[in-house]
C-alpha cells in the first residue's frame, strides 16, 4: 500500500490494473513484505507471484473514477469480476512500463553524459542522439531492461507520454512504429519487434494490452535540429521538412527554460539561423514566443477544433501553443465544409496567424468542400495584406472552385479594386478566364456596376466580347444592370452593339425588357436596330411594358426610321450569330447590310484541317524533336526555337519586328513531347482563333471578313483551314478558287482546298496592299509536307477594317482573264486598268490592244491557287 502511494498518480491512471493486482492480496498481508518487494533491486515493474493466493478483491482508498477505470481493466484482462479473457497468471507475468517513474539523480551518470540529454531517436532504423542541455537531473527509463537516462525537458515530456519504446529504449517520434491506445487520451508507442511475448502471444510492453489491437502508424520526420546521427547515414532533415505530430490526443508540457531560439521558435520559422519568411512583423511573433517561454509548465489538452476557433478569432498566442503542442494545422472541420484553420484566418485577415500556420506546415492550397482555398477567402473579404502574404508564400492564384470561379472572379464580383489590381500585377492569372457559366471578371464587374473595376480591366486588356454560356457579351449585362456609364465605356471600347445571344436578344432587347431607359436611349443613339426580332419573333418594342417611357422612346425611333424610307434597307442584319457553331473559342457572326443574300451554307465549317483520303501524316511522337525547357522557352537553348532559327514570338504572342515577311522562315512551335508548360510563349497558332472576326457582305466582292477589334502588328489572326489533298487531286477538281499550295520542298506536293470544308479564312479576299501575310507553322507534328498556314497581321488593323492577303501573281495570271481585282487600293496591280496597261506594254508597236471587257465578279475567290 505504501508503494502505491509512492507511485505517480499518472502512472496509476495509465495502469489501473496495477491497483487490481495489488488488491488481490489480503488486507492482512504484512506491510513489511511489500516494503521488501519495493526495496529489492531497482525494478519499477510490479510483478505479483504466482504462488500468491487470490482472495476477494478489495478496493483501496482511491477516487471513484480510479475505481471505475480499474474495474474496466479487470473486465478487459479477465480478472475476477470480469467475464472471460486471458488467464490471471498470464497477466501477472506481463511486465509494465515505468515511463512515468523517476529515480534519484546520479552524479556519475550525469558526468558521464556531460550534462547532455541521453535520449536516442529511432527513425526507420536510423539513430540520432539528442544534444540538448539537461535541467532536471532525476533519471527516467521506460523499463528495467534499459539503462537509466538523464533527459532534456522535451524528452522527459515524451517519456511521460509513453513515446519511448520499453524494449529498446529508443524514442518513437517519427518513422514507422506501433501505437497502442487503451484509451482515447492515452497512446503507447513501441516497435513491433519490441512487443512483449508470453506463451506465444504478443502484448503492449507499456500496459500489457493485446498487441494485436495496436496500429502501425507512420509520422513524417520531426524537427531534428538538436539531434546528431549516431552512425553515418543520410543528412538529417531540416526544419522546413518537419511536420507536427498529430497522432495523439495528448499534448507535451511546455518548458519554462525554452528560449526564442528553442524548438518552439525554430518550428515557427523564427529560430536562430532560419531565414525570415515573408509575413507579419517579427516583433509581434517574438513577443508571443517570449510570453510563451515565460509561462510555467502546463499540462495542456487542446482539441483540434480549438485551433480552428482560435485561428478564426485571431488568438495568436493560443494558436502558437496548439501548434507547438502538435495539433495538425491542416485539421478540417467537418461541420464547416471541411475548412481548415488557414481558411478562417485568411477569411478574417489575421495575417500573423496565417504566418504561424504556414510555418507549421499548413497547406496553402488546401480546398474545402466547395474547392475554395484560403487565398480565395482572403480575396473575397478584401484583406489585401493577407493576400500579398499568401501569394508571396506560394499560393496558387489560378485555382478554381466548384463553380469555376478564380480569385479574380470573386474580387471583381464584390468590387475589391485593390485586390483585383494586385492579382493582375502578379501576371499569373488570365484576365479573360471564364468560370463554369462562361463569365469573365469584367462581366461580373459589369453586372454589379463596379465602374472603376471595369475601367481597370479594360486598361489591362480584358476582352469585352467574350460570350458566356448563353452567348451574352458584356453589353448584354450592362443593359441588364442598367449601368449606362459602363455601357458607354463598353461601346467606346468597340463592344458589338448588334450582338445577339442564344435567344436572339440584342442588348436593346435586354434593356427594353428590364425597363432601362437610359441604356435604351444610349443604344438607339448609337444605331441599335429597333426592328430586330429575337427567336420568339419579338422586337425590342414588344419586350417592354406598353405605354412606358421605354416603349414611347422605341416607338418614336421606329416611326422616324420608317419616315426615312430607305433607312431600313441600309441596316445590317445578323444572319447567323456564329457560323462556327461554337467550335471556335470566339463566335464568328455573319451580317448582311447590302442585299438579300442569305448566310452561305454550301460548305462545312471545320476548325482544323481534315482529310477525305489517307494522307499518312507522320504524327509519331518519337519522331518529334522537342525541348526540355523548364521556363517559358524564352532562352536560346530551347530546341524548338533553334529549329525555327530562334523563338519568333514575344511575351504577347506576336511576331518580333525583325521577322522576315517576304521570305518567312518555318516556325516550329513547342509540342506535346516537350517538357515545357502548355502556356509557354512558343505556342501561338496551336491556341486557335482568338481574334474576333465577322463575315460580312461587301458591296463589290461578295463575302468578306473584317476585324471586330483592334489587331496589333504581328498578331496571329487565323489559320487557313480546309481539306488536305494531293496536287494530282487538285488538278482534276473543277473549282480551284479555294486552293492554297503548301509549297513543300520535300516529296509530293499537297494543297489545302477550302471549297467543301473550311473555316472563316475561306472568305478572306485578295488585297494588293494586304494587312495579313501567311507563315508556315508546325505544331503537333513536324512532317514538312503538311505545315499549318497561319495568317499574321502585317500592320496594325483597326476594328471594322476588312482583312485580306495577297493571292499572288500566279493566281492572277490564271484568274485575271475572268475577272479583275476590286480591292480599291491606289497601288492595285490587278485592276482592269492595270491589266489593260500591262497588256498594252506587252503589245508590239503598231498593233492596237483589244479591249478587255470588265468581268469583275461580285464573288471574288477567297484564296490563292
Amino acid at each position: 500500500f505504501w508503494m502505491l502511494h509512492q507511485m505517480p498518480f499518472e502512472f496509476l491512471m495509465c495502469h489501473p490494473h496495477v491497483l487490481c493486482l495489488t488488491a488481490l492480496q489480503s488486507s492482512e498481508s504484512s506491510l513489511k513484505k511489500r516494503m521488501k518487494k519495493k526495496m529489492k533491486g531497482d525494478k519499477p515493474w510490479l510483478q505479483t507471484s504466482r504462488k500468491r493466493k487470490r482472495k476477494k478483491q478489495k478496493c483501496l482508498f482511491w477516487p471513484p473514477s480510479i475505481q471505475n477505470e480499474s474495474k474496466q481493466y479487470s473486465l478487459c484482462l479477465g480478472l475476477p469480476g470480469g467475464p472471460g479473457g486471458v488467464e490471471t497468471d498470464l497477466v501477472q507475468e506481463l511486465p509494465l512500463c515505468s515511463c512515468r517513474m523517476e529515480t534519484p539523480k546520479s552524479r556519475e551518470i550525469l558526468t558521464l553524459a556531460n550534462r547532455k540529454c541521453m535520449a536516442t531517436e529511432s527513425v526507420d532504423g536510423q539513430l540520432s542522439r539528442c544534444q540538448s542541455s539537461v535541467t532536471k537531473h532525476e533519471m527516467m527509463r521506460p523499463s528495467n531492461t534499459v539503462q537509466l537516462l538523464v533527459l532534456c525537458e522535451d524528452h522527459r515530456a515524451g517519456m511521460v507520454k509513453h513515446q519511448c519504446c520499453p524494449g529498446c529504449g529508443f524514442f518513437c517520434r517519427a518513422g514507422t512504429f506501433m501505437e497502442c491506445q487503451p484509451d482515447s487520451n492515452i497512446s503507447h508507442r513501441f516497435h513491433r519487434a519490441c512487443a512483449s511475448v508470453l506463451k506465444g502471444q504478443t502484448f503492449c510492453p507499456h500496459c500489457g494490452e493485446d498487441a494485436g489491437k495496436a496500429k502501425e502508424v507512420t509520422i513524417a520526420k520531426a524537427d531534428t535540429t538538436s539531434m546528431v546521427p549516431l552512425s553515418p547515414g543520410p543528412k538529417m532533415p531540416t526544419v522546413s521538412e518537419g511536420k507536427a505530430d498529430t497522432t495523439t490526443g495528448g499534448t507535451p508540457e511546455m518548458s519554462d527554460t525554452q528560449s526564442p531560439g528553442s524548438k518552439a521558435a525554430v518550428a515557427m520559422g523564427l529560430g536562430v539561423g532560419s531565414a525570415p519568411a515573408p509575413g507579419p512583423p517579427k516583433e509581434t511573433l517574438e513577443s508571443v514566443l517570449l510570453a510563451l517561454d515565460a509561462e510555467k509548465p502546463k499540462k495542456l489538452r487542446f482539441h483540434p477544433k480549438q485551433l480552428y476557433i482560435s485561428a478564426k478569432q485571431g488568438e495568436l498566442q493560443k494558436v502558437l501553443l496548439m501548434l507547438v503542442d502538435g495539433i495538425d494545422p491542416n485539421y478540417k472541420m467537418e461541420s464547416q465544409s471541411k475548412r481548415t484553420p488557414l481558411h478562417v484566418a485568411a477569411e478574417a485577415g489575421h495575417q500573423e496567424v496565417c504566418h504561424l500556420l504556414v510555418q507549421a506546415g499548413a497547406n496553402l492550397d488546401m480546398c474545402d468542400d466547395d474547392q475554395r482555398t484560403p487565398l480565395m477567402d482572403a480575396c473575397e473579404n478584401n484583406h489585401l495584406e493577407t493576400v500579398r502574404y499568401l501569394l508571396r508564400a506560394g499560393a496558387i492564384v489560378s485555382h478554381k472552385d466548384v463553380e469555376g470561379s478564380t480569385c479574380l472572379h470573386l474580387a471583381a464580383k464584390i468590387g475589391h479594386y485593390d485586390i483585383v489590381q494586385h492579382l493582375l500585377d502578379t501576371c499569373s492569372i488570365d484576365i479573360n478566364c471564364q468560370d463554369d457559366g462562361g463569365w469573365t471578371a469584367v462581366i461580373w464587374a459589369t453586372e454589379y456596376k463596379h465602374v472603376d473595376q471595369v475601367k481597370l480591366l479594360l486598361s489591362r486588356g480584358a476582352d469585352i466580347n467574350i460570350r458566356d454560356k448563353e452567348e451574352n457579351i458584356c453589353l448584354h449585362w450592362a443593359a441588364f444592370s442598367g449601368c449606362v456609364e459602363i455601357a458607354e465605356l463598353l461601346l467606346g471600347a468597340r463592344c458589338d452593339l448588334h450582338a445577339v445571344n442564344m435567344h436572339g436578344d440584342s442588348p436593346l432587347h435586354i434593356a427594353a425588357r428590364e425597363d432601362r431607359l437610359d441604356c435604351v436611349t444610349l443604344f438607339l443613339s448609337r444605331g441599335a436596330n429597333v426592328n430586330l426580332k429575337n427567336r420568339e419573333g419579338e422586337t425590342p418594342l414588344e419586350c417592354c411594358s406598353h405605354n412606358s417611357k421605354v416603349w414611347s422612346t422605341l416607338q418614336t425611333n421606329r416611326k422616324l426610321k420608317e419616315a426615312a424610307g430607305t433607312q431600313a434597307l441600309q441596316e445590317e442584319k445578323v444572319l447567323n450569330r456564329d457560323i462556327a457553331r461554337g467550335y471556335e473559342k470566339v463566335p464568328v457572326p455573319c451580317v448582311n447590310g447590302v442585299d438579300a443574300e442569305p448566310c452561305p451554307d454550301n460548305y462545312k465549317y471545320v476548325p482544323v484541317n481534315c482529310v477525305t483520303s489517307p494522307m499518312n501524316i507522320d504524327k509519331n511522337i518519337t519522331h518529334l524533336q522537342y525541348c526540355v525547357c523548364k521556363d517559358d522557352c524564352s532562352s536560346t537553348t530551347c530546341m524548338c526555337g533553334q529549329l525555327s532559327l530562334r523563338c519568333w514570338y514575344d511575351k504577347e504572342g506576336r511576331l518580333l519586328p525583325e521577322f522576315c515577311r517576304e521570305e518567312p522562315p518555318l516556325i516550329f512551335e513547342c509540342n506535346h513531347a516537350c517538357s515545357c508548360w502548355r502556356t509557354c510563349k512558343n505556342r501561338v497558332v496551336q491556341n486557335g482563333l482568338r481574334m474576333r472576326l465577322q463575315l460580312f457582305r461587301t458591296a463589290k466582292t461578295g463575302w468578306g471578313v473584317r476585324a471586330l477589334q483592334d489587331v496589333p502588328q504581328g498578331t496571329f489572326v487565323c489559320e487557313y483551314v480546309g481539306e488536305i489533298i494531293t496536287d494530282a487531286e487538285a488538278d482534276v477538281r473543277e473549282n480551284d478558287s479555294y486552293l492554297f499550295n503548301l509549297d513543300n520542298k520535300v516529296g509530293d506536293v499537297y494543297c489545302i482546298d477550302a471549297r467543301f470544308y473550311g473555316n472563316i479564312s475561306r472568305f478572306i479576299n485578295h488585297m494588293c496592299e494586304p494587312n495579313l501575310f501567311p507563315v508556315r507553322v508546325f505544331t503537333t507534328h513536324q512532317d514538312l509536307r503538311f505545315p499549318h498556314i497561319a495568317f499574321f497581321a502585317s500592320k496594325n488593323i483597326s476594328a471594322g477594317d476588312e482583312i485580306g492577303f495577297d493571292y499572288g501573281d500566279h493566281f492572277w495570271e490564271i484568274k485575271g482573264k475572268q475577272f479583275s481585282c476590286q480591292c480599291g487600293s491606289l497601288a492595285c496591280r490587278h485592276s482592269a486598268a492595270a491589266l489593260a496597261q500591262r497588256q498594252a506594254d506587252s503589245t508590239p508597236g503598231g498593233q492596237q490592244p483589244s479591249a478587255l471587257p470588265d468581268t469583275s465578279s461580285s464573288t471574288t475567290p477567297s484564296s490563292p491557287c
